[in-house]
């Protein structure tokens, strides 16, 4: 027992003793010693932590975030079949749980197991990677938050085998890399080491197994990260285990023929379906910088050899060092996926980053997340396809992307950090699925809300993470990440299920440019329950189809992302194919082409350039220049480089804003800007990592003698720790062109230009300097068939006598033309030349007066003109010119031996309206007209009065007859046109075919159109004025018939009139004239029916009988009349039937009748002639047997004369019956 106490006590004592030396080495350091003792490559949490207790550190500090913001749990995705999934923490055990590792169980896709790094909250023990598992999906969470068979130094990497074993790797408490396993579903831990600490610390590990079950690899684990220290220091090792974790073989570095230039670190480890075991990893070139490629190697043995490491992407540009807009340190660590499944992209290997701009130019404001692909086992890769959706280069930020593939239908999933919707220090957090072999995305927000980044206190700087996890298997999707809403820094997860629907694939379209029409075609495979197909226009239901092709009118130009789903039965909708389609282009046209100015010194001149749009889309533009001189010969500068520790980070001067890491020195005369005589701008450095005494110097070579020979530029912050500042404005007498800006960053001692530095660091970059030429504005957007005008300024100020030359380079969106340069040419003289116009601007027909004005001539000047083409103008100093179009002039001065030129001298000639009222007419009737002076937009004055573009004129307003109407039109540019036009009004000729009539049997219809002298066209083709229309002509029934009439003046006139010819009754035959005595009598009798009857003694039977008793004595006349449906009526043959007295009787007592006028115009005068007094009736009947007429008692004698009045009866024919001793009747025609 004392011995034991002893060898405690002696353990202890040499411990305080090396803590106290350690106390007393450290206090004895230098700042910059102490800042050397830490290795800013490493980014784990235990290091600073033990950093931080020697006291070379400071952890994070305790920081108040704003509030979490709820954005709703709702999901918004063709791909995803889940629309509502709340946000669940994978623990409410008080901790901090950040760095999230996830997988599903190849048995159970409703078993997840998730790890985290994990520490008490506040900080105090840093519990390292946990185990937390779901056996619902994600529904609910269990485990414990504390270390993985006991605490480790976290950075969790978790798997789940075919055996039913749970793995969660870490970095192990001594620095190295250890694994604890599960064969009970998480309930007891066994921890296994993998490999011991390589010298400083075994960092950013991955850990992977082959589930593959086509592998003869299947089970073994591979586990990679990267050693820091010892004989692989900064180079990707991996370790193996084929005996399900319990052993692991010897480190093996893999990275080492890729070369970085500083270390390669965030491996990521995949297996393929046959056992290829492939790996990725960020490299970098020099540090502190950003990424700046990807390292990949592979195996294809089980990981027992693997091939030489290649870049697989050169000139990318992470985050690492120029970091985001966020409070949260950050990288752009690659992750990797495979597809193992049994799909068209089965064997893929795909692999994620983040980078500011497109990768290769890295240069846009905005971080993205890219996808690349081999298909060859990583011989080759594809170009890299942009993840996130948001439109292009708004400035956003999506980072921290992971990336899993479903190992049952090859769908790709990522999730990431973005803030397109939110502010600048906030993010959301997004998922995108891919089902064509990442091709083609549609992302979503998943999280519930927005929140502000912020570090963990008591961590190591900026840390709340560095990557999210996602797995996927069977088509659920579990991703898993870091918030901080509850003020606390937890884990979340909000698992999704990805839409099975079978849905369109290989979507092409175009667009026609002369129409619009945007044409889709696709591919499908038929699903049960499919109906059709929906098409969606930016995210807009616009119609639905059958067919795998559809044609859509776009409503303007414009850029269009198409969207095709498959819809099923039960509302069922696939996950949708997409493709962006643009109708129309920027278009641009800049005039003049070139400039040229002289002028005399210290004076100067200004001109303009018209940019016009002539497309359909914006035009953005912006412009640059570019001094050429020829005579220039540009030489080597001086070296210069710095030792390093301190260094620029980060350079701001106009359009260079350069982050970089440490180098030493780097040329970076790449990057340029322009500076301009009296426009002063604000340089600003930042320095990467500051001492109280570092110095910053900077120079430029003005006079461009290749020597920085020039007052250096007063920098302000120096000596200090930064961010430094300074003016940068040309003095006078600094030549125009690129020339040379050095910028150096040392500690102490003399600073100077050229030569090394012990620490520090040198960057040259360029400056663009503009003493002479200047323009406004320098950028901008013009809309469609607009035009911006660009004023260029050209100063003689403090330049010598002679020629300068520069391109104004306008750079736009002309998908032809994207780069236009303008010639500028200056000429700095004592002798110039001006010229002047009495109006740049006029009519076509004018005349103009140009003028030719020179100075500083000592003697008689000669002067001519000439076109910008080179025709002789005149040999006038003072010309009068009357251009047809547009022409450009130029003066010429000869003086002595010297022939000068002026500046190009614009007329614009403004074209006259064209105005064509057309030839003179003539129109019939009340016919309006419209007359049109064209030219919209323009000032109007018409005979009339009215001001209008446009008149109409009528009869009505004019009247008839002959009109001469003329109209003066004032375009925009103040020309003026007129024209005449005489317009005559003939009034129409009058037909009136009256009303409509009807005719019986055969009787004749005269039709007269009057309007003599005129010309008839008749429907029956007549060219008769009056035509007689008979059945015979044209047939029983009804009948339109009309007529054109044209008169003297060609007006022609239609009238029509409905005639209607119908069937008589027949023509009863009554017989033969008979002779008949008193006492006999004749019976006469119808033999047809259906017609109302009328016989001449007034009977309407269908018989009558003749005898003496009705009738007397003498001659009687019989006659029937028959009428028909349609009013038309047919007598008889009249019949005489004589009645003689046979028994001797005088016959001279029978009674004669004479009538007259007859046809007459209603008045009849009856005369009767009877020997013998009587008493008579009279009735008139009309023809369809009704009593018109009637007088009684009226008494006869030998003559007696009777009026009848049928005035007010229409014309027609008429029964008159007259009745005494014996009946006579008589037809009376009424003729008007």
């Amino acid at each position: 027992m004392k011995k034991t106490f002893t060898i405690t006590f002696l353990v202890l004592l040499i411990t305080l003793g090396a803590s106290l030396q350690w106390l007393i080495s450290s206090d004895s350091k230098t700042e910059r010693e102490r800042r050397n003792m830490v290795d800013t490559r490493v980014d784990n949490n235990g290091y600073y932590k033990r950093l931080a207790s020697q006291g070379l550190y400071t952890l994070n500090p305790d920081i108040r975030t704003a509030p979490a913001v709820f954005t709703g749990s709702k999901i918004k995705a063709f791909s995803v079949l889940t629309d509502d999934s709340p946000d669940v923490p994978v623990t409410t055990i008080n901790s901090t749980q950040s760095e999230n590792s996830v997988f599903v169980n190849p048995l159970d896709p409703n078993n997840v197991l998730n790890s985290n790094n994990s520490t008490q909250n506040p900080v105090g023990s840093l519990y390292g990677a946990n185990d937390l598992y779901s056996f619902d999906s994600g529904e609910t969470w269990q485990g414990k938050v504390q270390g993985v068979a006991g605490s480790n130094s976290g950075d969790p990497a978790v798997a789940m085998g075919w055996n039913g074993r749970w793995y969660v790797n870490y970095i192990s408490n001594p620095g190295g890399q250890g694994i604890g396993y599960s064969d009970d579903n998480g309930v007891s831990w066994t921890a296994r080491t993998i490999a011991p600490n390589p010298g400083s610390l075994a960092d950013k590990n991955h850990l992977w197994i082959d589930n593959s079950l086509d592998s003869p690899y299947e089970g073994y684990l591979y586990n990679v990260w990267t050693d820091f220290g010892g004989p692989h220091d900064a180079e990707i090792v991996v370790s193996r285990s084929i005996d399900d974790g319990d052993t692991w073989s010897t480190r093996v570095p893999i990275s080492t023929a890729v070369n970085a230039g500083s270390h390669n670190q965030g491996v990521n480890a995949h297996t393929g379906p046959n056992g290829e075991v492939y790996s990725v990893w960020a490299i970098y070139n020099g540090w502190p910088q950003d990424e700046g490629a990807l390292g990949f190697a592979k195996s294809l043995d089980g990981g027992a050899t693997w091939t030489p490491a290649t870049r697989i992407i050169q000139n990318i540009r992470g985050i690492r060092n120029t970091e985001t807009k966020k409070n949260h340190r950050v990288s752009s660590f690659p992750s990797m996926a495979v597809d193992i499944s049994n799909g068209p992209d089965r064997g893929t290997i795909y692999v994620t980053w983040a980078n500011i701009g497109t990768p290769g130019n890295n240069q846009n404001v905005s971080i993205d997340v890219y996808i690349i692909k081999s298909t060859d086992q990583g011989a080759t890769w594809s170009t890299p396809v942009r993840v996130n959706q948001n439109p292009y280069g708004e400035g956003k930020e999506h980072y921290f992307p992971w990336m899993t593939c479903d190992p049952e239908n090859g769908i790709l999933s990522i999730v990431y950090y973005g803030d397109r919707n939110v502010s600048q220090n906030q993010v959301e957090v997004f998922c995108a699925n891919s089902f064509d072999g990442g091709e083609t995305w549609e992302d979503f927000k998943v999280s519930d809300v927005a929140f502000t980044p912020a570090p963990i206190p008591g961590l190591a700087g900026g840390y709340m993470g560095d990557y999210l996890g996602i797995a996927a298997r069977g088509g659920k999707v579990y991703p898993v990440w870091t918030d901080n809403r509850s003020g606390i820094t937890m884990s979340y997860s909000s698992p999704y299920e990805t839409n099975p629907l079978s849905r369109p694939y290989n979507l092409v379209g175009s667009v026609d440019f002369a129409s619009g029409n945007a044409s889709l075609s696709w591919d499908y495979e038929v699903a049960p329950d499919f109906i059709g197909f929906n098409i969606y226009r930016d995210n807009e239901l616009i119609g639905s189809t059958t067919e795998s092709e559809y044609v859509d009118l776009l409503p303007d130009y414009g850029i269009y992302t198409y969207g095709i789903t498959a819809a099923y039965t039960n509302e069922g909708e696939s996950g949708a194919s997409r493709v962006t389609l643009q109708w129309g282009d920027a278009r641009i046209a800049v005039a003049p082409d070139n400039i040229y100015q002289m002028l005399r010194p210290d004076s100067l001149a200004t001109q303009s350039i018209i940019i016009v749009n002539i497309g359909q889309l914006p035009m953005e533009y912006g412009i640059s220049s570019e001094i050429i001189d020829p005579d220039r010969e540009v030489n080597a500068y001086c070296s210069a480089s710095g030792g390093g520790d301190e260094y620029i980070s980060g350079v701001q001067l106009g359009n260079i804003n350069n982050t970089s890491g440490e180098n030493g020195y780097m040329d970076y005369t790449n990057l340029s800007t322009e500076v301009k005589a009296g426009e002063p701008m604000t340089l600003t450095i930042t320095n990467g990592n500051p001492y109280s005494s570092d110095q910053c110097g900077v120079w430029i070579d003005w006079n461009q003698n290749d020597e920085f020979d020039d007052e250096p530029i007063t920098v302000s912050g120096s000596p200090g720790n930064g961010p430094y500042t300074a003016i940068i404005n040309p003095p006078v007498g600094a030549k125009s062109g690129p020339t040379r800006m050095r910028i150096r960053i040392t500690w102490t001692g003399a600073l100077a230009p050229c030569g090394t530095t012990t620490y520090g660091e040198v960057e040259d970059y360029t400056v663009n300097v503009i003493s002479w030429l200047s323009y406004q504005p320098s950028f901008g957007t013009i809309a469609p068939g607009e035009s911006a005008e660009i004023t260029v300024t050209l100063k003689a100020v403090d330049l010598e006598l002679g020629d300068y030359y520069a391109n104004l380079k306008i750079a736009n969106n002309d998908p032809d033309n994207d780069l236009i340069l303008v010639p500028v040419h200056l000429l700095v003289s004592s002798f110039v030349i001006e010229a002047t116009a009495e109006a740049n601007q006029m009519c076509k027909g004018d005349t103009v007066q140009l003028y030719a004005a020179v100075s500083g001539a000592t003697s008689d000047v000669t002067y001519f003109w000439k076109t910008e083409e080179g025709e002789m103008v005149s040999m006038e100093q003072n010309p009068l010119v009357s251009p047809e179009i547009s022409t450009v002039y130029r003066a010429y001065a000869v003086h002595e031996n010297d022939t000068i030129m002026s500046s190009p001298l614009s007329i614009v000639v403004y074209q006259l309206p064209e105005i064509l009222l057309g030839e003179d007419m003539s129109f019939c009737g009340e016919q309006p007209y419209l007359l049109d002076a064209a030219n919209e937009g323009s000032v109007y004055l018409w005979s009339s009065g009215d001001t209008s573009q446009t008149l109409e004129v009528s009869a009505t307003t004019l009247g008839f007859g002959s009109h001469q109407i003329w109209v003066d039109v004032v375009n925009s540019n103040g020309c003026m046109s007129s024209d005449t036009i005489q317009i005559t009004y003939f009034e129409l000729p009058v037909v009136e075919l009256g009303e409509d009539r009807t005719a019986c049997g055969e009787e004749s219809i005269a039709i007269d159109a009057l309007n003599e002298g005129a010309s008839f066209l008749w429907s029956n083709g007549s060219t008769n004025q009056v035509i007689n229309a008979s059945a015979a002509d044209f047939g029983f029934g009804v009948h339109q018939i009309y007529v054109d009439v044209t008169d003297q003046n060609g007006c022609v006139v239609t009238d029509s009139i409905n005639v209607t010819f119908f069937e008589a009754p027949p023509v009863v035959e009554l017989g033969a004239d008979t002779v008949m005595c008193a006492g006999e009598s004749k019976v006469l009798e119808l033999s047809v029916s259906g017609y109302e009857v009328l016989w001449s003694n007034g009977s309407t039977e269908f018989s009558v009988t003749a005898d003496t008793a009705g009738y007397s004595f003498g001659v009687q006349t019989f006659w029937v009349e028959l009428k028909n449906e349609n009013g038309c009526v047919t007598r008889s043959n009249e019949i005489n039937i004589e009645f003689k007295n046979c028994s001797g009787i005088s016959e001279n007592d029978n009674m004669q009748l004479s009538i007259y006028p007859n046809p007459g115009a209603g008045i009849f005068k009856l005369e009767m002639q009877s020997k013998i007094r009587e008493n008579i009736s009279i009735k008139v009947y009309d023809v369809s047997g009704n009593l018109i007429y009637q007088k009684k008692d009226v008494i006869t004698s030998v003559t007696n004369i009777h009026e009848i009045n049928l005035m007010n009866q229409p014309a027609g024919v008429y029964n008159l019956v007259v009745k005494g001793k014996q009946m006579i009747t008589k037809r009376l025609i009424v003729n008007r």
